[in-house]
């Protein structure tokens, strides 16, 4: 699918809910908790299986970290503009 974005989360994470909070009015984010099975089999497709959250993936290409998933919403949803 093309132009899709993933937030890969866990409960209780501050830096997966500070993002989530972050998100830009219009964007369309799919959120995946990597605590359930569906989660975490979406997780192991792209790898990021051992990696710490919050991870956005965009077209297949991921980013961590809170702010840097921060500036990239910002510039997806900019362009979508």
């Amino acid at each position: 699918m093309p132009d899709e974005a993933i937030l890969f989360t866990k409960p209780s994470c501050k830096n997966c809910d500070y993002v989530k909070e972050k998100i830009p009015e219009g964007l369309d984010v799919k959120i995946m908790d990597m605590s359930t099975p569906e989660g975490m089999a979406h997780a192991a497709y792209y790898e990021l299986i051992e990696k710490n959250v919050p991870i956005l993936v965009h077209n297949d290409v991921a980013v961590e970290g809170a702010i840097k998933i921060k500036n990239k919403m910002s510039e997806i949803a900019a362009i979508g503009k």
